[in-house]
């Protein structure tokens, strides 16, 4: 009987560290794939002219619509 209860720890503990791990890899991934997404949508912005927009759109259906605001020519009055 000891055995049994045992065995069935073991495998409750290798089950959970298991999922544990799975989980791990899992956000990792997702945190990398982010980071680059994310490093290419800053180049993109960096290259784009004042006045410039730039719409990303996911397959799960989010987006993100950036536009670089107009700069005043340098010799235009201000008010």
């Amino acid at each position: 009987m000891d055995v049994l209860n045992w065995g069935g720890l073991a495998a409750a503990a290798v089950a959970s560290v298991t999922g544990l791990a799975a989980l791990w890899i899992r956000v990792r991934w997702r945190m990398r794939q982010e980071k680059a997404r994310g490093d290419s949508l800053v180049a993109i912005a960096e290259a784009l002219p004042s006045g410039g927009r730039l719409r990303d759109q996911r397959a799960d259906g989010s987006c993100i619509t950036l536009t670089v605001p107009a700069t005043p020519l340098s010799g235009s009055p201000r008010g």
